[in-house]
């Protein structure tokens, strides 16, 4: 059995299925971690999420865009205060609009897909130690002991490793990196590699720890890797997949071609 990880689709289905089709990922052999954020953005969450449902060999994890959809199709949005107010204009705003399109604006979510969002792990454990987590943790505190919304929303843990990975490149003699304690490897999402250097369009591995995000919501690709090989296989641009498109970046493909602007 091959093992694959991806994260970050946010509602890209064509690049999930160019992905797994590049890497020749068998969804009767091979197991597929996706570390998730597969809704909001783009325009094909149901088509995603549909599809990830056949898969028999899936490790969901749960995103934050995840849970945000949760909150919706549960009606945990419409609590009578300002502040639940104000966390749906914030999803509306990062993606969720094309979520509630790709359903139908007032159509529920199929019972299926919201068990398949209910279900998801917030962290999951390899029997290998490989740790996978949506957004990041506290190698101080167990991870069991690990509230949820700073598993899938801190970034605290990966703007320190990638402080000191920055560091240690900028030093001509620099020390190997010291591993992320506790786990062979971890791999996270979230973080969107070109949002640290917009040079870095591949996964950024940064000694044991791995960063899967390269930027599939905005101007980046949709990255799977195989686990125990390190090959990366990459989706063409989502902007380019769906030109017409805003997703989250405010501007479609099509019309910066025609003189448009961020």
């Amino acid at each position: 059995m091959k093992r694959f990880v991806m994260s970050d689709s946010h509602g890209g289905y064509k690049a999930i299925l160019q992905c797994l089709e590049r890497c020749k990922f068998n969804p009767a052999q091979d197991q597929l971690f996706f570390i998730g954020d597969v809704v909001d953005g783009w325009s094909e969450t149901k088509a995603s999420i549909a599809y990830l449902l056949t898969i028999p060999n899936l490790v969901y994890l749960l995103g934050n865009h995840d849970q945000w959809a949760i909150k919706y199709y549960t009606g945990e949005f419409y609590e009578t205060d300002s502040e639940y107010e104000t966390e749906l204009d914030a999803w509306l705003f990062q993606g969720g609009l094309a979520t509630l399109k790709s359903y139908g604006v007032q159509t529920d979510m199929p019972p299926e897909h919201l068990q398949f969002l209910l279900k998801a792990k917030p962290y999951h454990i390899t029997p290998d130690n490989i740790l996978l987590v949506h957004a990041g943790f506290d190698p101080e505190t167990p991870i069991q002991n690990t509230n949820t919304e700073y598993l899938i929303w801190n970034r605290n843990f990966i703007q320190k490793q990638y402080a000191a990975y920055h560091k240690n490149k900028s030093q001509l003699f620099a020390k190997e990196l010291a591993p992320v304690p506790h786990y062979k490897e971890v791999y996270v999402g979230h973080t969107p590699t070109i949002s640290l250097n917009k040079k870095q369009t591949l996964p950024l591995v940064m000694g044991n720890l791995i960063l899967m995000d390269t930027g599939a919501a905005f101007t980046g690709c949709l990255s799977v890797m195989d686990m125990d090989t390190k090959e990366v296989w990459q989706s063409d641009k989502l902007m380019q997949l769906y030109p017409d498109e805003l997703g989250r970046n405010g501007a479609s493909w099509n019309g910066l071609k025609g003189g448009g602007s961020w």
